[in-house]
C-alpha cells in the first residue's frame, strides 16, 4: 500500500472517530436535558442509542486493526492510528455514562425527590467538556486540550460536593435514600464522562506533540 493510499485510509478512519464523537455528544446532551427537566422520554431515547454508538465503537476499532495489518506504519503513523483507538475507547465509555445517567432520571421522579443545582450544574459542565472535546477531537488544537483538562477540576468539585451534601441529607431524612442514591450515581457518571475527556484530551496532545502527558495534570 502506498503512503498517499494510506493517508486516505486514516483520514476517512479519523473522520469515522469525528462521527462517533458526535452521536456521542448528542447522548450526553440528551441525557443532561432528561436529568434537567426529568424528562423520561427524553432518558428513553439515550437507551434507545446505546447500540448505534457501541456499533460504532466496534466499526472504528476494526477499521483500525485492518489498517495498521495491511500497512506496516511508521512510529508517526502507528501514533496517528493508535491514537484514534484510544479516543474512540473513551467516546464509548461516554456514551456508557449517559446510559448510566439515563437509566437513573424514573428511579429520580419515582423518589420525588428535587434535582439539586449542583447536579444541574455538573450536567451542563460535563455537557460543556464534551462538547469542547469534539471540538479539540477536529481542531486537534493542544490549547483546547489544556482547557479540556483544567475544566474538569470543577466537575470533580462538583461531584465531591454533591456527594457531601446528599449523604448529609439521607443521615437526617432516611425517606431521601432512594432519590439521594440515584443522584449521587448521576453525578459518578457526569464526572466519569470528565475524567474520559481529560483522557481524549491529553491524547490529542499525544497525537500532535508525541508528548505522554497522562497523570500530569495529576501531578502538578
Amino acid at each position: 500500500m502506498s503512503h498517499q493510499a494510506f493517508d486516505k485510509l486514516l483520514e476517512d478512519l479519523q473522520g469515522r472517530c469525528l462521527g462517533m464523537a458526535g452521536m456521542v455528544q448528542q447522548a450526553v446532551a440528551m441525557t443532561s436535558e432528561s436529568l434537567i427537566k426529568l424528562d423520561t422520554v427524553m432518558a428513553k431515547k439515550v437507551l434507545e442509542g446505546e447500540q448505534r454508538i457501541d456499533d460504532e465503537d466496534v466499526e472504528v476499532e476494526r477499521q483500525a486493526i485492518n489498517l495498521m495489518i495491511l500497512h506496516h506504519p511508521t512510529a508517526a503513523d502507528f501514533r496517528a492510528v493508535f491514537g484514534v483507538v484510544k479516543i474512540n475507547s473513551d467516546l464509548e465509555r461516554i456514551g456508557d455514562c449517559a446510559v448510566n445517567v439515563a437509566q437513573q432520571v424514573p428511579r429520580i421522579i419515582q423518589a420525588r425527590v428535587p434535582v439539586p443545582r449542583d447536579a444541574r450544574l455538573i450536567a451542563e459542565a460535563a455537557l460543556k467538556q464534551v462538547q469542547d472535546t469534539v471540538k479539540c477531537i477536529s481542531s486537534k488544537d493542544p490549547k483546547l486540550a489544556d482547557e479540556i483538562c483544567r475544566a474538569d477540576d470543577v466537575v470533580d468539585a462538583l461531584n465531591s460536593q454533591i456527594l457531601q451534601d446528599l449523604s448529609a441529607q439521607m443521615e437526617v431524612e432516611p425517606a431521601s435514600v432512594a432519590g439521594n442514591l440515584a443522584l449521587i450515581m448521576v453525578a459518578k457518571n457526569f464526572e466519569r464522562i470528565g475524567d474520559h475527556c481529560n483522557n481524549i484530551a491529553e491524547d490529542v496532545v499525544y497525537l500532535m506533540r508525541g508528548e505522554i502527558v497522562r497523570h500530569a495534570h495529576e501531578r502538578q
